[in-house]
């Protein structure tokens, strides 16, 4: 069936003329953790679906936290796995408001938290405990805060004279007894947010992560700050031993570490994983991996925590009536979007031949899928080829071969790709599919740990390009009194000891601020102890105060390096395809002073 005979012309040139005015359904083809994807196709994850909300179900009742990898090659849909469950999650939360209509199947009291994986295993505790704070916000505060107060003996006072103060400390103290030690100021914290109304904004911030100078801290009784590791473990395990949900942790693209640093870094960030499994109840951590990694991630952990894992779940590709469902599902909310009824031929603009063909090209490869069929689709809307034109080329839909196996037709494209030079338009169609086909989107994120990563993969790159004799640890800890402070990384190069540490921010675009005075002040510490001889701290440009200043005029060790966003991402694309850009030239040139200068190199056509 096709279109032609079931929509007039004047029909035609209207739903063209909308797919021209706006964004077609299949311009973004690769699900990211911060935009939504609306169209799924769940047949193929029914199983591991099933899996995972049996999990949910058994942690709500035993609190023990379990593990499920979820394995799949790149394009097969991990990070779309994560929006099909917050869509479920959503479903569950309109079922309970409207239990007479019957919208979702499954279990309640759960909700999924997106965490990607940063490129470095650099304070990924405060990277997990901010995703956590990011998707559930103050409620979770409200409600972790109101019931540990309840229990620990206290109520919420409307007006605080010296009794009412003389509560909360009484209060504390008994916080303090059910969680000693490291978790004092986690309980100080969440008393003094519920309970004294001119301290809760403060009390807020520091839950929040927000920066707070020493005065604010002195105000709170507060000594520490969220973003040390023992902190950050401590509030996670308060906050999910006492909500009212079960917390499903989703990571995502968990080879990250080993492509920017390598066995070092997935080996660390394994071991936060461990501790997270092993110490903090009412979790279902699901762990997105590259298929082809999975038996290095299995020789990497430890056997206790591989006894302890679920068994994994792999995703599979779709079959041909997976890809016209998708197709026809998008294109109708396409249409529902745009407020036009839809066509009465649902595989419009394309028809069943065309993706029978995409589907042969891609072996049903999802990602891959959506880039072939935005090519065909821009190549009809923008008048540069007709249907019957895509039809009749040879290189789309290949006369008598129906049933190509994904090999033969690779070895096609790859012979039509290299004749495109000396063709024509028909050739180049076939050379840009190819293109197409071998493209991968390098996500940013700019952001604490990955500005970090960056740079330290780019020192390794250059060094190694040089022969230099160095070292590179991705975290250096050292004692300060009675507990440890962790630097970002340590570079050893000719005698030197190099630290580079990177503040807590969550953007470049803005001041360091606080978390810059606290980064430089590690920094002074380290030096004082003679722990290093050197550093280079990277701080969002323009960022200013008296205290951060003070520090750096008094340690000309200190190599300050000014980034912002849009320099941030090219320092993270450079290092993320191994060709360092000018900002990272910069970076490793404080190591290594006879380092060449940075020659731009020229993108091939």
């Amino acid at each position: 069936m096709s279109y032609e005979n079931s929509i007039s012309e004047e029909e035609k040139e209207l739903y063209l003329e909308v797919l021209r005015e706006g964004a077609t359904p299949f311009d973004r083809f690769v699900s990211r953790g911060d935009i939504e994807d609306v169209i799924d196709i769940p047949r193929t994850r029914q199983t591991i679906d099933r899996n995972v909300f049996r999990a949910v179900q058994q942690t709500q009742l035993d609190q023990s936290t379990r593990l499920i990898p979820i394995l799949g090659s790149a394009g097969t849909g991990k990070t779309h796995a994560y929006w099909a469950y917050k869509d479920r999650e959503r479903k569950m939360l309109q079922s309970n408001e409207s239990p007479e209509e019957l919208v979702y199947e499954g279990p309640s009291g759960w909700t999924i938290v997106y965490v990607p994986s940063p490129p470095a295993s650099i304070r990924i505790l405060l990277h997990v405990y901010s995703c956590i704070i990011d998707e559930m916000g103050a409620d979770i505060l409200k409600i972790v805060s109101s019931k540990l107060v309840k229990k620990w003996g206290g109520k919420k006072k409307k007006h605080l004279g010296l009794f009412g103060s003389a509560d909360i400390e009484e209060v504390i103290q008994a916080g303090i007894r059910n969680y000693p030690g490291v978790f004092a100021d986690c309980v100080k914290a969440l008393v003094v947010y519920e309970m004294d109304k001119d301290r809760k904004v403060l009390a807020e911030r520091w839950l929040l992560g927000e920066d707070l100078d020493e005065e604010e801290l002195d105000i709170l009784g507060i000594n520490s700050v969220i973003e040390e590791d023992d902190i950050c473990l401590a509030m996670i395990k308060l906050l999910t031993e006492h909500t009212d949900k079960t917390i499903v942790l989703y990571f995502d693209e968990l080879e990250s570490p080993y492509r920017m640093h390598g066995a070092e870094a997935e080996q660390k960030f394994l071991e936060i994983l461990k501790r997270l499994y092993n110490e903090v109840k009412n979790l279902v951590i699901i762990i997105a991996v590259l298929k082809e990694i999975w038996p290095r991630i299995l020789e990497i952990a430890d056997m206790p925590l591989r006894s302890r894992m679920e068994p994994e779940h792999e995703l599979q590709n779709w079959t041909m009536d997976d890809l016209k469902l998708y197709f026809a599902k998008s294109m109708l909310h396409f249409w529902n979007q745009n407020n036009l009824n839809p066509p009465t031929y649902p595989l419009f603009p394309l028809n069943d031949q065309i993706l029978n063909s995409i589907y042969h090209k891609t072996d049903g490869n999802q990602r891959s899928i959506i880039k072939l069929i935005r090519i065909f689709v821009d190549k009809i809307i923008s008048g540069e080829m007709t249907l019957e034109e895509l039809m009749k080329d040879e290189s789309i839909v290949p006369v008598a071969k129906p049933e190509l196996v994904k090999s033969e037709i690779d070895e096609e494209i790859k012979k039509l790709a290299a004749e495109a030079k000396t063709s024509g338009s028909k050739i180049s169609l076939a050379a840009t599919i190819e293109k197409m086909m071998q493209e991968e989107d390098f996500i940013i994120e700019v952001n604490q740990p990955s500005v970090a990563g960056a740079a330290l993969k780019c020192i390794k790159i250059l060094g190694g390009q040089q022969n230099y004799e160095y070292k590179v640890d991705l975290e250096f800890k050292f004692p300060l009194g009675k507990r440890k402070v962790t630097l970002a990384g340590l570079v050893t190069y000719n005698h030197r000891r190099i630290a580079l540490e990177v503040p807590a921010v969550k953007d470049f675009d803005r001041s360091g601020g606080v978390a810059a005075f606290y980064a430089a002040q590690r920094i002074q510490n380290a030096l004082d102890q003679n722990q290093i001889d050197e550093a280079i701290l990277i701080v969002p440009a323009e960022t200013k105060g008296q205290k951060y200043q003070s520090i750096l005029n008094q340690y000309n060790q200190i190599n300050v390096v000014e980034l912002d966003n849009e320099s941030g991402e090219t320092l993270l694309r450079g290092a993320g395809s191994n060709n360092p850009s000018e900002e990272g030239y910069a970076i490793a040139k404080i190591i290594f002073p006879d380092l060449p200068e940075y020659t731009p190199k020229e993108n091939p056509e």
